[in-house]
């Protein structure tokens, strides 16, 4: 609901009164037009975190202790595509009364229930692709697996083999690199049986991007629970063009890769581009086990700094340099162009 009233405001009316309206049409009753609001009005935090609060997917994480971003955006993720689907389930059964004389088939009533979830996993929603592949034999095993948001490790050892890859100015690690090391074939320690060659054998794992969503959730894991300490390194992260077509299978996979007629790696082949553009982040500061969250969010062509119940410009000009500077990048939120 609240959700709903951010866009009306937005697009200038009143969702909730507009809903209304229709179902009172649908029942025959009479009706008040409803108004225009002003455009803009925001979302209150407190009010949408009472909400939540009052959720039964989210009570592990209400109250007021400590808890981490990404597991409260992975609550919330879920929770949202839930009562999507209530809503969607909802809207039908207003079409079906305000229809009453053109009932649909049980077959279109089951589709437009499943619609519900559908564009939350067109934007939220990735597959990740994790092969097996044997070192003896080269046989593969595939998995596939949904995703909304990407864990990625952070390393010191990560060296990228790629020159646009490299570190950022302050000799400290790169998203691009961190990317790269994410998808780059690795050996596993133990041998693992391979069914092609019917005994255990060397083995690489390998994870790729076989399906990447509009809005990309990048979740830098600062938090190393077995040293028992937060990785502070800086991390540095593009505004703009963050390409991910280099980590879809047929570029990086190992026995994927374009061929050329000898049958050998083309090295002359480009990936396609799948651009993505920075338009908000989460940063932590304070120790392993306590601390605080700030927010980065773009609105428009503008940066701005949202710490609690305070919102300012991120910084001078549009706020951009400020944000690619700032210390402590634990989820980077990115738009697919």
């Amino acid at each position: 609901k609240i959700l709903l009233e951010y866009y009306g405001s937005a697009v200038g009316i009143d969702a909730i009164a507009a809903l209304e309206d229709q179902f009172e049409l649908s029942l025959g009753k009479t009706h008040t037009p409803v108004n225009p609001e002003n455009r803009g009005h925001p979302i209150i935090p407190s009010n949408l975190l009472a909400e939540i609060w009052k959720n039964r997917g989210m009570k592990h994480i209400s109250g007021h202790n400590q808890h981490d971003a990404q597991e409260f955006f992975n609550a919330f993720v879920d929770c949202l595509a839930t009562h999507v689907l209530a809503y969607q389930k909802s809207a039908q059964t207003m079409r079906q009364i305000m229809h009453e004389t053109q009932v649909k088939h049980s077959t279109d009533m089951d589709s437009g229930d499943k619609s519900g979830t559908d564009f939350l996993k067109k934007i939220f929603m990735g597959t990740l692709r994790s092969v097996l592949i044997c070192q003896e034999c080269g046989c593969k095993r595939t998995q596939t697996e949904s995703f909304s948001n990407v864990s990625l490790p952070l390393a010191k050892e990560i060296q990228p083999s790629d020159p646009e890859t490299r570190t950022s100015r302050r000799g400290k690690i790169s998203v691009r690199s961190v990317l790269e090391h994410f998808t780059r074939p690795e050996a596993l320690a133990d041998p693992v049986l391979c069914p092609s060659c019917n005994t255990k054998t060397k083995t690489l794992k390998q994870h790729t991007f076989s399906k990447l969503p509009q809005v990309l959730c990048l979740h830098l894991k600062r938090f190393d629970a077995s040293a028992n300490k937060k990785i502070t390194d800086f991390v540095s992260f593009p505004a703009y063009g963050l390409d991910m077509g280099k980590h879809l299978p047929h570029w990086c996979e190992q026995g994927l890769e374009v061929k050329d007629t000898n049958n050998n790696r083309d090295q002359s082949a480009k990936s396609p581009k799948v651009l993505y553009d920075l338009f908000g982040t989460v940063n932590h500061k304070g120790t392993l086990h306590q601390g605080h969250y700030v927010a980065n969010v773009k609105s428009g062509k503008r940066w701005y700094t949202c710490n609690d119940a305070f919102v300012s410009t991120a910084g001078e000009g549009n706020g951009v340099s400020e944000v690619l500077s700032s210390a402590g990048a634990y989820m980077l939120f990115y738009v697919k162009r």
